[in-house]
């Protein structure tokens, strides 16, 4: 089955065109808008196509949740790492209790409260209260390269970027640094001048790095749980 733009994909590309097309038109010298200003809406531009990043992450994840529920996955058609994950959480403050306090009988009883807990390694079982997005996305929705990382391992790739820069054949660590560098000075320190030129640069990089990792999901997603449940 040929590859088809998720939802979150579609989003965060329209949103990306609008704010493409509003520093195109900041840019043109017949609109009288002062430098100052000019500067801001670039600036915004490049803000917000950082916050449409964490919104392609997101809904991605809830739409792919979504397809499994409502399409009635069983638990093997989930990806294993994100079993694993919802496992290893939900367990973690119990086994941290244990180790620094010692206490047996206190850690016995909270694991007998959550055997439901472990109904996440039963593959026969029909996804339902198990998973929810706000399990797999966590705090990792910021796309630093360290969160990607980790968020995209939970999918079952190993290093999302050395896959990224394998299949587009770009140095997309590079030009995503870059951007967020940008992003972190507008947002923390002294704002740089921008110019439309940098924009587009960056909004074109933006595009294709998209346009690459929905392509790895679709891979994984339809390698390890089907094609029907790829939220397009």
């Amino acid at each position: 089955m040929p590859y088809s733009k998720s939802r979150s994909r579609k989003g965060f590309e329209s949103n990306l065109s609008k704010l493409k097309s509003l520093s195109l038109n900041a840019s043109y010298k017949k609109t009288n808008i002062k430098y100052e200003h000019r500067v801001l809406i670039y600036q915004s531009a490049i803000f917000l196509a950082s916050a449409s990043i964490e919104e392609y992450i997101k809904n991605f994840f809830e739409d792919l949740i979504f397809e499994y529920k409502s399409k009635d996955a069983i638990l093997s058609d989930i990806p294993e790492n994100i079993r694993a994950l919802k496992l290893l959480t939900s367990q973690m403050n119990i086994f941290k209790t244990y180790v620094n306090t010692g206490d047996e009988a206190r850690s016995i009883k909270a694991i007998t409260k959550a055997w439901d807990n472990y109904d996440i390694v039963d593959n026969s079982l029909k996804l339902e209260y198990h998973i929810k997005s706000r399990d797999i996305i966590g705090t990792k929705k910021y796309p630093s390269i360290k969160n990607l990382k980790i968020l995209y391992n939970r999918l079952g790739i190993n290093d999302i970027i050395k896959a990224l820069e394998k299949k587009g054949k770009k140095d997309y660590k590079s030009q995503l640094e870059s951007f967020l560098s940008i992003r972190e000075a507008i947002s923390h320190q002294a704002a740089p001048s921008l110019t439309y030129t940098d924009v587009k640069r960056n909004f074109e990089n933006l595009s294709d790095i998209i346009n690459q990792l929905d392509r790895l999901k679709y891979s994984q997603i339809i390698k390890l749980s089907g094609n029907k449940f790829w939220p397009n």
